[in-house]
């Protein structure tokens, strides 16, 4: 299968999806380490960087990367952090490769119009496969906090290898980029099955829509047990086709990141660029069932029900078994605060302080009576 020369036209709108989360993510993701005392050497990786920017000069991943490492100047400076981005292009099929000197081109360009870039930040060019790039890349990787990007139009670093080097780093946050809905047309090719060791009648019996879903759950059955690495994904549909991004850390404070730019994209779901679950027919009354629940009112009758199984339970605990349900807190608080105001269940302070501020950084844990 020919990989498709996007540069060579406009990026299309699940393009510009992709490269608007992979965006917003450096933008929360940067400070986060720019401002910790501690942490001097910071790298960012870019496995499939393009040329910088597409044929109406709209930017690329390249250049979002080093707008966004330009908005934080101040802190970079002040704190004295050193910034190394790591971009490479490869076109294996072409002798000439005009998409890497481009890129050089255009990263250089943006450089030299912003000349404090040279006290902190250097960039390192690569122009090799990345599936060999990658590996030859992770003893870095795992030595400093890290954030990478895999966007790729394949699905080869789905593969057990890939997973299995995720999984073992450390301070690594990353979101790649799937071709999900491929597995439906191609999941019988020794390509795709040994990608995902996924089975076939699997592939037949899931809906196209739900494609990212069923490769996102495959990818997590195949996880340690007891892993800490915490995986969500995104779907975008481009045309009929269904890509999406897997995104992938180890801490609460990236979960809170991500899934908080997520569900800004998209409140009916947090989960797609489009209406995956058909959520904006629920409000209609159906003959036999009734009105059926949206993905968040699913989630906040689930919570209800388990608060109301307990005697008391923390705010902590509340709070991850949003993040692992892939919601955000002000879904849970409305829940808690209804049921106080119901009679029951109780806290002591104003607010049920939900947020990962009161929770992780600040260690005020709550306790949450549950009258009988």
């Amino acid at each position: 299968m020919g990989s498709k020369n996007i540069h060579l036209e406009p990026f299309d709108k699940g393009t510009i999806t992709k490269l608007e989360i992979f965006e917003d993510y450096a933008q929360a993701w940067i400070p986060t380490f720019v401002m910790q005392p501690h942490i001097t050497e910071i790298h960012i990786f870019d496995f499939f960087s393009g040329p910088g920017y597409d044929s109406e000069n709209v930017a690329g991943s390249p250049i979002r990367l080093l707008t966004k490492i330009s908005e934080h100047l101040g802190h970079i400076m002040s704190k004295q952090t050193r910034i190394v981005l790591h971009l490479n292009e490869f076109e294996p099929t072409k002798k000439k490769q005009d998409k890497f000197e481009l890129l050089k081109y255009n990263c250089s360009n943006y450089l030299s119009q912003n000349p404090k870039f040279k006290y902190f930040l250097t960039i390192k060019f690569y122009n090799e496969n990345a599936e060999e790039l990658f590996f030859k890349l992770t003893p870095i990787i795992s030595k400093y906090p890290s954030l990478v990007y895999l966007d790729q139009n394949g699905v080869k670093f789905i593969s057990q290898e890939y997973i299995n080097k995720l999984e073992n780093l450390k301070t690594t946050d990353f979101l790649y980029f799937v071709s999900s809905s491929f597995f439906k047309r191609y999941g019988k090719t020794e390509e795709f099955r040994k990608a995902l060791e996924i089975d076939v009648s699997e592939l037949e019996a899931e809906e196209y829509r739900n494609m990212h879903r069923l490769v996102l759950n495959k990818m997590k059955s195949r996880l340690p047990a007891k892993t800490e690495l915490k995986l969500f994904p995104f779907s975008i549909k481009k045309n009929a086709n269904i890509y999406g991004i897997v995104f992938g850390a180890k801490n609460y404070a990236a979960v809170h990141k991500f899934l908080t730019i997520a569900w800004k994209r998209n409140e009916l779901n947090g989960e797609a660029d489009f209406d995956i679950d058909d959520d904006n027919k629920k409000n209609q009354l159906t003959l036999f069932e009734g009105k059926q629940m949206t993905k968040v009112e699913k989630f906040q009758s689930d919570l209800e029900n388990k608060l109301l199984e307990k005697n008391s339970v923390t705010n902590e605990a509340v709070l991850i078994y949003t993040y692992q349900c892939g919601h955000i807190p002000k879904h849970t608080e409305i829940v808690l605060k209804r049921l106080k105001k119901e009679g029951k269940l109780n806290y002591e302070t104003q607010t049920p302080y939900l947020t990962y501020e009161n929770v992780f950084r600040k260690k005020n844990i709550i306790t949450y009576q549950i009258k009988k």
